[in-house]
C-alpha cells in the first residue's frame, strides 16, 4: 500500500480522509447528512459532507423546478421541451456528481460551481 493509510486515527469514523469523503459524497445529500452529524474531527470529510448536502438539495430542487415547468408547458402543447430541459439537468447533475467522487476520492476540497458559493453565503453556519 503506497502511502495511503488505511484508517485516520484523527477521524471518528477511522476510515481514511479519502473514503470518507467519497462515502460522505456518494449519495447526496443523505450520506452528506449523515456524516455532517458522525464525522467532527475530519475536515476533508466534512467539507465533502457540507458540499454533498449542498449539491443534493439543489439537484432535488432543481429536478422539482423542472417538473413543475415541464407540466406548464405541456399545457401549451410544448412538453416535449420540458422533458428536454429536464433530461439536461440529469446529465448536467450526474457529470457534477461523478467530478464530485473523482474529486473526493482525489482528497481534493473541490467545490461545485455556484452552487457552493450561493449556499455558503444562505446557509454560513453549515459551513465547516
Amino acid at each position: 500500500m503506497s502511502g495511503s493509510p488505511t484508517s485516520n486515527p484523527n477521524s471518528d469514523t477511522g476510515l481514511a480522509s479519502h473514503i470518507a469523503s467519497v462515502l460522505a459524497a456518494l449519495i447526496p445529500p443523505i450520506t452528506g447528512i449523515i456524516f455532517y452529524f458522525i464525522e467532527k474531527k475530519d475536515s476533508l470529510a466534512r467539507h465533502w459532507a457540507v458540499e454533498s448536502i449542498f449539491f443534493g438539495c439543489t439537484a432535488f430542487v432543481g429536478s422539482v423546478a423542472i417538473n413543475i415547468l415541464t407540466v406548464i408547458l405541456s399545457v401549451v402543447h410544448l412538453g416535449i421541451l420540458g422533458l428536454l430541459l429536464g433530461w439536461l439537468w440529469s446529465v448536467f447533475c450526474f457529470v457534477l456528481w461523478l467530478l464530485g467522487i473523482f474529486n473526493a476520492f482525489q482528497a481534493r476540497k473541490w467545490e461545485y460551481p455556484i452552487i457552493s458559493q450561493q449556499c455558503k453565503r444562505l446557509f454560513p453556519k453549515l459551513v465547516p
